[in-house]
């Protein structure tokens, strides 16, 4: 069973889900393009089952990984960091 979701991408789509994963007793770890401090916010609103990390932090932490960015930066996600993973995109034109 996953226990911990990673979330590549907080905007509406990742950060609601962030909410319904929390509520659902998983952990999640967040991410964005700039810097895990900016998403202090989110991260004080959902509790301690989340956290904030690097895209490729997330990646690595997630037993389920949802990639929730801009379809123009598809190549910036963590590769590497997501090989084997399931990963969710909800990205499309």
């Amino acid at each position: 069973m996953t226990k911990t979701l990673g979330i590549i991408g907080v905007g509406m789509i990742g950060s609601t889900l962030a909410r319904l994963a929390v509520d659902a007793g998983l952990n999640v770890v967040l991410s964005n393009s700039r810097d895990p401090e900016t998403l202090s916010d989110l991260v004080s609103e959902l509790g301690s089952r989340a956290r904030a990390a690097t895209p490729a932090e997330a990646a690595r932490s997630g037993d389920l990984v949802v990639a929730t960015i801009p379809l123009v930066a598809y190549d910036k996600l963590p590769v590497a960091a997501l090989a084997g993973k399931t990963v969710i995109d909800t990205m499309n034109y």
